[in-house]
Formats: C-alpha cells, sequence, structure tokens
C-alpha cells in the first residue's frame, strides 16, 4: 500500500505538516474544496496509485495525499 502511518504528539504536527508540504503532500480538505471524491482517493491509495499519509494526533485523524498523483488520477477520470 502507499500510505504511511504517522502517531505525533500536538507539539511535532506543525512541523511535520511543514515537511509534508514541501514533499508535495497536501490535506485532504484542499481535494475535498476542490471537487475531488475523497472516497475514490483513499481507495487509489489502497491500491497503491496515490501516495497518501494518515496522520493521527490524540484523537484527531488528518489525511494528506500527494498532490501531483492527484492532479493526475483526476485527469485520467480516476478520482
Amino acid at each position: 500500500m502507499a500510505i504511511w502511518q504517522v502517531q505525533l504528539e500536538s507539539r511535532d504536527f506543525d512541523h511535520y505538516r511543514k515537511w509534508l508540504k514541501n514533499r508535495g503532500f497536501v490535506s485532504a480538505g484542499y481535494f475535498s474544496t476542490n471537487g475531488f471524491d475523497l472516497k475514490k482517493m483513499r481507495k487509489l491509495a489502497q491500491e497503491g496509485k496515490v501516495d497518501a499519509m494518515r496522520c493521527v494526533f490524540g484523537k484527531s485523524i488528518r489525511w494528506y495525499y500527494s498532490e501531483e498523483q492527484a492532479e493526475l488520477a483526476r485527469l485520467k477520470g480516476e478520482a
């Protein structure tokens, strides 16, 4: 699978979020507001077609997807 899972403490989250952004990962909220189907995105990640990060800190879970791969999947009609 192309899904990485990370458990973070709240103090590490800001640093890690910047690290993800610098490597081309964008939050699921961004994709949702731009018309992507997040269920399809997660399915593509499970199939290994899109890289994803599942960040857990406390009771909160945030998903991040590779922007370049997600845009390519959308152009192909998969997302």
